[in-house]
């Protein structure tokens, strides 16, 4: 997923949590119209989160669930009680991170309900790679250099006894594409590729994280080569030390994510972790990973190859673009937020297009414009 739609999905997963909020708010105050009308946003923002989705499966999800609610909505229109499956896959907006998972999946999909079929998660190689990744040139040259040429030439590496690179952990702040640099690597390897969220591992029931652990690294083992993307490892893997209490499946979880990740030693599996928040992952975790690599936000060279990137396949005069005015203007800003900037800025000549019925190129007017609509999303972040 790219990091514009990865940020369309983030807004529209915060749009949907907060209609669901105030669908269910309506109900319990007895208010079945204004219910139905909430509910029916909800159903409108599933679709538009289903047509981002990566896989199939995610994508029949959020639809399922769309119908489901838009079943909810015609029956509190017509003052007719909602059926007892209806109310089960409707309250899922006080788990602490919103309807269902928080993301606009169904309720059932946290863990308590459907088992999770890691097989679902695979997918062949990406059809992407590094030249499509602006920027992030120390980063892609570390990787090429401690993870791809290790796993090109193991025999010269055996003669120093230096072995492959099973684990990488990236961490830095949300939205500096640390996810769209992992598929760009697997597409540079050619691996299979396996893309997990904490959330579809964890679970309140003992045992059953430890087991959807287990049968994630088994479809990545099964599936030789295969790059296993772990997002949030943090959720996964958290410090065990300290005052909190850890449930007992989240200290089978994480023993059993420690015993995974010791067996993929000598595997053609490579396991790539991400988070924001290195400090609460637990040691021993840590330890585990051979690359502990920091993606940091883009500095002026990198903003720069990063818009030009994304301007690349628009109609703009790349020319008469003042392009140091530009990376000054954009200082503080993630790889995620660029990628809105060109989009934003290619919307608005799109509109003068339409006016004039004529092709109308990106400007420096256009750039200034989508960069002072847009918010950085690191402002939040570093306070």
């Amino acid at each position: 997923m790219s990091l514009e739609k990865s940020a369309q999905k983030s807004h529209f997963e915060s749009e949907y949590k907060n209609y669901r909020e105030q669908a269910e708010r309506a109900r319990k105050e007895g208010n079945a119209k204004k219910a139905a009308r909430y509910y029916r946003q909800c159903v409108e923002v599933l679709q538009d989160i289903a047509e981002l989705e990566s896989s199939e499966r995610l994508t029949q999800e959020r639809l399922e669930l769309a119908k489901n609610l838009s079943t909810a909505a015609d029956r509190l229109e017509n003052d007719q009680p909602l059926v007892s499956d209806e109310t089960d896959s409707e309250s899922s907006t006080d788990s602490g991170s919103g309807s269902g998972n928080g993301d606009g999946r169904p309720a059932g999909d946290d863990g308590d309900g459907d088992e999770t079929d890691p097989s679902a998660y695979l997918e062949d190689p990406p059809d992407l790679n590094f030249g499509d990744v602006g920027g992030m040139t120390d980063l892609k040259e570390t990787l090429k250099d401690q993870v791809i040429d290790p796993l090109e030439r193991p025999e010269l590496y055996e003669e120093y006894n230096l072995g492959v690179v099973n684990g990488v952990l990236l961490y830095g702040p949300p939205g500096t594409g640390k996810t769209y640099i992992t598929e760009a690597l697997a597409g540079e390897l050619d691996y299979n590729y396996i893309e997990a969220q904490a959330s579809d591992i964890t679970s309140s029931l003992v045992g059953e994280a430890a087991e959807n652990m287990s049968e994630m690294f088994e479809v990545a083992r099964d599936n030789q080569p295969c790059l296993l993307f772990m997002d949030e490892i943090e959720a996964i893997a958290a410090e065990r030390s300290g005052g909190s209490q850890k449930t007992m499946s989240e200290s089978q979880m994480i023993t059993q994510f420690l015993t995974e990740m010791s067996e993929t030693k000598g595997e053609d599996v490579v396991v790539v972790s991400a988070t924001n928040l290195p400090d609460e992952i637990d040691g021993a975790a840590w330890r585990r990973f051979d690359e502990r690599i920091e993606v940091p936000p883009p500095d002026a060279t990198a903003r720069g190859a990063i818009l030009r990137v994304h301007l690349r396949e628009r109609p703009v005069l790349t020319d008469e673009i003042e392009w140091d005015q530009i990376k000054e203007l954009t200082d503080g800003y993630s790889a995620s937020d660029l990628e809105i900037i060109a989009s934003t800025a290619a919307r608005k000549a799109l509109k003068e297009a339409r006016d004039s019925d004529e092709v109308i190129p990106i400007t420096q007017k256009h750039l200034e414009m989508a960069i002072e609509s847009t918010n950085s999303s690191l402002e939040a972040w570093d306070k």
